[in-house]
């Protein structure tokens, strides 16, 4: 039986809990800010910055690797993930990110920091947004993660 793990974002950190018992599985010190501070403070996105912030996350994911336990599902009720979900063309109260669909969401951050992507396919211009694609796709690639399932927050 395998593990289903919580992911939950934030300013400064990510958390993985354990799904059914809510213990903390690992804490990565990635944050949305902590990220978009640091490498995305120019407008349009730089290039440089965008690679600088790939190996800052990969040095802090790879930490949390033995946290992980093997063949672990994971999921969020992150709206910064489910807003990459819908750029992706996802819709609903449950979509299944893929690893394939977070790549081309990382392409479509590349093309856009190199001043070759088409208008219509560029992601917000948001800070957030850049490193919430960054970190997942990161997260998805280093733990081994095939999907992250996007949910609706229940409301008790």
């Amino acid at each position: 039986m395998s593990s289903t793990l919580k992911l939950s974002l934030g300013a400064q950190a990510a958390q993985l809990h354990d799904a059914q018992t809510g213990a903390l599985v690992a804490q990565i010190e990635i944050g949305h800010e902590a990220m978009a501070s640091r490498f995305f403070t120019r407008s349009p996105l730089d290039a440089g910055a965008l690679e600088r912030a790939i190996d800052w996350t990969e040095d802090r994911i790879q930490a949390a690797h033995a946290a992980i336990p093997a063949g672990a599902q994971l999921f969020t009720h992150a709206e910064d993930v489910r807003v990459l979900a819908q750029a992706a063309g996802m819709d609903g109260s449950q979509a299944l990110l893929h690893v394939d669909a977070v790549e081309q969401l990382f392409s479509r951050l590349v093309l856009q920091a190199f001043g070759q992507s088409p208008h219509q396919q560029d992601l917000p211009n948001s800070p957030r947004v850049f490193a919430t694609v960054v970190f997942l796709r990161e997260l998805l690639q280093h733990l081994g993660f095939a999907h992250i399932r996007v949910e609706t927050e229940e409301v008790a």
